[in-house]
């Protein structure tokens, strides 16, 4: 199973007879997604040590190897409905993902324990969604309102 961050609005601002439609909530749900996208990026940039991204240079043909970032770039959001997801390698699947994250058999038999960068980024995002969800529903409201 790939590795990812779930988002989904429960509530009864969010049901279909509530106050908020569900196209709009689906705007807020895309809108968390990419935040989460954004977050990881961060996360998931190189630093000069070569976390997630190696780099070197052969000598004798003065070449530049290495990883080129592929990781990084098969991070995906999809927001279907008030469902949001973040994967990495959506549709296909990163088969390194789960040794990268920590959560692999392999982790547990050598000494890198994964760098957990969407479970930090998981808890990263839950403690952006009260603020992100005042800041919805104020606009939307100020839209009902005509103003």
């Amino acid at each position: 199973m790939p590795q990812g961050v779930q988002v989904e609005l429960k509530g009864p601002l969010f049901t279909k007879a509530g106050i908020i439609t569900d196209k709009e909530a689906g705007k807020f749900i895309q809108r968390l997604v990419e935040l989460g996208e954004q977050r990881l990026d961060q996360v998931l940039k190189p630093r000069p040590g070569g976390v997630y991204k190696s780099n070197f240079r052969n000598e004798k043909t003065k070449i530049s190897q290495g990883s080129k970032g592929n990781y990084r770039r098969n991070i995906a959001g999809v927001t279907k409905g008030l469902k949001g997801v973040i994967e990495d390698g959506h549709p296909k699947r990163v088969i390194y993902g789960p040794w990268l994250e920590g959560v692999s058999s392999r982790n547990q038999t050598t000494r890198f324990k994964g760098y957990a960068s969407f479970r930090r980024t998981e808890q990263w995002l839950q403690s952006r969604v009260k603020p992100e969800a005042k800041a919805f529903v104020h606009r939307y409201t100020k839209k009902l309102n005509g103003t």
